[in-house]
């Protein structure tokens, strides 16, 4: 009976081989101190590709009857060989299948002869002639149901070989060319092997994840993910890494891959808990955790479950919660392997350091050391005590890194420890020393981060040092080596204030325009636009510090600096006339730090109100500062002509008020001698005779002018008698006598003598002294008085006829003064 032999992928759709998980190319490493897998092997150690038909497996049922007689030649010849093969008697088909081949060469079918003569060939492990068959399908019928399968073998063949440049276009073609779903998946599979295996692997990724979302049966499913989620990784996209072992973890059919999809899926995690701005993306870690802690709690989790305790103490610490590392710590160093123990042990001394457990610490770092003096974690933990010396006893950490670094370290962790001596040096205000251990840091082997904060430490030291070229030498090698540094605008700006200090302003301006214009965000730019308005003051570019304060103000309303910009605005008006807008910015000053700025601020809106002549504003202001500074000097000749002003207009109380607060702000030498004169006139007027007494001395004590001087004399005379002190009056009265033997001011002075009479109730002398006065003298400004006083004098003394009789004179020669 013959076989007819139905389609060649039958035998592939029914003999599926059993797939071995294959381990990712090029997989990112674990993390040291982790116990870690052997390494994946060779893409050739992955499964085999399944085989198009299995010749201990007939491909199927027995045929139809055979055929009738009338059947053409060609056709009786192709079933007998066809026969023979389905009885696995392939010496024989392969004449037969060759015959026909041969004799009809435009047979119909020729492509389905060829394959089961290469088939043939096969099963009498004669390869290199199965190989000829199966390409001269391909070559002669490619397009025919047995190219993909003839397509299929030759490339399972060049993929044994290794030959997998020869497989890839192979298995492609056979993937496009395959009737069954499952030799088509399988092609794609071993299609992505071969382009991942010739380092094609973008290619090979995006396959591999087609085949992972192929609909069941899929024996490839859970290879596909682990080869894509590896060459992700090495791509750096682990967000879409981390998809693929999640849905591993959850499709995983066995507690050991799924416990690896869990731990290798919470790595990933980890590590995009850290968002791009530095914040922590909660999400994201509470998914980590989730993933680490099910692989831990996982008991087939096998040697993942180590790395997944590990893991979870290292996220931990990372977030700071060093009482749960400790826990977690002391209820699993027994159960883990020696290999992931150092680790472990680091992370629990440097969550007892963050504590401030000192003690506790250094005893683990020592049990470390002496344990697993080879591991890094060991080398690691000898400079973490240095760290824990410096924050527990920065007076041992100097002997403490010298020890250390005798020990021959690693160059960066070296490094490290020179970075701690020069910190511990510069907390101790040793600048000196600490800088020449900051400038060695900038040609080490420390991360770009460290090598900045040491450069930038450097400038610092030379900063508290006063050295003014060594600062604008540091801060300029930082600024150069690291411009994207975030401390580059604090170091211009320090190396601007060195420039300004060492009087180069302009190019101290260029570095503060360089951080107003790159770093428009800055922390430092209100203390840029601060300092460089008070530069251009220093260049008496008085518009320029104005324009640059208001720009201050504009954007910093509220600033530290706002009082100073107000202040330096007004004061700029003020010297440019602009005296209305002087006065509102110097209030404004005032107000915003009195402390500072109300003394400044208020004399010269003083200033500004006696330049516009504004008078009532000018008194407000100097009553205020007056009262709240009683010793506050305010500009003399602001005082001298308010007071005046006001002695001219016999408001003699705020004359003296003005008068007083001149000659008391004043050195009494520079008084000019008349403002001493009203002054005393004012207070004898108000009845202040000590405070008059003493204002008629100084003007004595200055005045050149000896009819001034005369005046002076009458005047403190006067204040003498209204005093009560007839004594120091007669004495005042015979000194202008002395001075003035006749004239007006004698008879003034005579006049004097009679009061001091008065005062010392001799009456009637006194009389008979007012009475010589009017006979010696006939003045309109002084008769009169004399016989006035003379009347009043005779009438206290009880002599009415010598009272009448001056009297009389008085109507008799001065009737219109008669009345007075």
């Amino acid at each position: 009976m013959l076989l007819v032999v139905g389609s060649p992928h039958a035998g592939i759709a029914q003999n599926q081989p059993t797939v071995r998980r294959a381990l990712p190319v090029g997989e990112t490493p674990v993390p040291r101190a982790l116990p870690v897998e052997s390494a994946a092997p060779a893409a050739s150690g992955r499964p085999a590709p399944p085989q198009p038909n299995d010749i201990n497996n007939p491909p199927g049922p027995p045929g139809p009857p055979p055929p009738a007689e009338t059947e053409a030649a060609d056709r009786r010849q192709l079933d007998y060989a066809t026969a023979l093969y389905g009885r696995k008697l392939f010496d024989l088909a392969v004449p037969e299948f060759e015959k026909y081949l041969e004799d009809y060469p435009d047979a119909p079918g020729q492509a389905q002869a060829q394959f089961f003569l290469g088939e043939s060939y096969r099963a009498l492990n004669r390869q290199g002639q199965a190989r000829k068959s199966f390409q001269a399908v391909l070559d002669r019928h490619g397009d025919s149901e047995y190219g993909g399968a003839a397509a299929y073998i030759l490339a399972e063949t060049a993929f044994t070989e290794k030959n997998y440049a020869a497989a890839l276009p192979l298995f492609h073609r056979a993937a496009t060319k395959a009737k069954e779903p499952a030799v088509t998946l399988s092609a794609h599979y071993f299609e992505a092997r071969c382009l991942e295996t010739l380092d094609r692997k973008d290619e090979a990724c995006g396959i591999y994840l087609q085949i992972a979302e192929a609909k069941n049966p899929n024996l490839y499913r859970e290879d596909s993910r682990l080869a894509a989620a590896s060459i992700l990784l090495s791509r750096g996209k682990k967000a879409d890494a981390l998809k693929q072992y999640d849905a591993l973890a959850n499709e995983a059919q066995k507690a050991g891959l799924k416990a690896e999809a869990q731990v290798r899926g919470g790595l990933i995690a980890v590590d995009l808990t850290t968002t791009e701005k530095g914040k922590t993306d909660k999400a994201m870690l509470e998914h980590a955790t989730s993933l680490l802690q099910k692989a831990r709690s996982n008991p087939e989790a096998g040697k993942f479950r180590a790395i997944a305790v590990v893991a979870l103490l290292r996220l931990s610490y990372q977030t700071g919660q060093f009482a749960q590392v400790l826990a977690d710590y002391k209820k699993e160093q027994q159960k883990l392997p020696e290999e992931a123990r150092p680790e472990s042990m680091l992370l629990a001394g440097n969550s007892e350091r963050q504590l401030g457990h000192t003690a506790e610490a250094d005893a683990i770092y020592a049990d470390l050391i002496a344990k697993y003096p080879k591991r890094e974690e060991s080398k690691d933990a000898q400079y973490q005590r240095l760290i824990n010396i410096y924050n527990s006893d920065p007076g041992r950490l100097l002997a403490a890194v010298d020890e250390f670094l005798a020990s021959n370290p690693s160059v960066e962790r070296a490094d490290q420890a020179k970075l701690l001596k020069a910190e511990a040096l510069y907390q101790q205000q040793k600048y000196e020393e600490a800088a020449p251990v900051y400038a060695d840091l900038r040609a080490s082997q420390l991360s770009s981060k460290l090598r900045a904060e040491a450069a930038y430490k450097l400038g610092w030291c030379y900063v508290q040092l006063k050295d003014l070229p060594r600062t604008v030498e540091a801060f300029s090698y930082f600024i150069q080596a690291f411009p994207d540094n975030s401390q580059t605008p604090a170091a211009l700006a320090q190396r601007a204030l060195a420039y300004q200090q060492d009087k180069n302003y302009d190019v101290a301006i260029a570095d503060l325009n360089t951080i107003l214009g790159k770093y428009p965000t800055a922390r430092e730019r209100e203390a840029a636009l601060q300092q460089k308005a008070l530069i251009l003051g220093q260049q008496g570019n008085a518009k320029g510090m104005s324009d640059t304060f208001r720009q201050l103000l504009k954007e910093f309303p509220k600033g530290a600096a706002a009082a100073q910009a107000q202040y330096y605005i007004g004061k700029a008006n003020l010297d440019l006339k602009d005296y209305k807008a002087a006065i509102p910015a110097l209030n404004a000053a005032r107000q915003l730090d009195k402390a500072k700025y109300y003394d400044a601020a208020t004399i010269r809106i003083i200033s500004a109100y006696f330049a516009l002549k504004d008078r009532a504003g000018l008194t407000k202001e100097l009553d205020a500062f007056l009262a709240a500074k009683p010793d506050g000097s305010v500009p003399g000749e602001v005082l001298e002509t308010v007071g005046l002003e006001f002695y001219n207009e016999k408001n003699y109380p705020a004359a003296e008020k003005y008068l007083s607060a001149l000659v008391k702000n004043s050195n009494a030498t520079t008084v000019k001698p008349d403002l001493w004169f009203y002054l005393g006139d004012a207070e004898s007027r108000l009845n202040k005779f000590p405070e008059a007494e003493d204002a008629y001395s100084h003007y004595l004590q200055t005045a050149t002018d000896p009819a001034g001087k005369a005046k002076a004399l009458l005047s403190l005379g006067a204040t003498k008698i209204s005093a009560h002190k007839p004594d120091e009056a007669q004495k005042i009265a015979e000194e202008i006598m002395t001075l003035q033997p006749e004239g007006r001011v004698n008879a003034e002075a005579r006049l004097l003598a009679g009061d001091v009479q008065v005062e010392r109730g001799n009456f009637d002398e006194a009389g008979k002294s007012f009475m010589s006065v009017a006979l010696l003298y006939d003045d309109p400004a002084i008769t009169p008085r004399a016989l006035q006083k003379a009347a009043s004098a005779y009438q206290r003394a009880g002599k009415s006829d010598e009272a009448g009789r001056a009297s009389q004179q008085l109507h008799e020669r001065y009737p219109n003064q008669a009345g007075g």
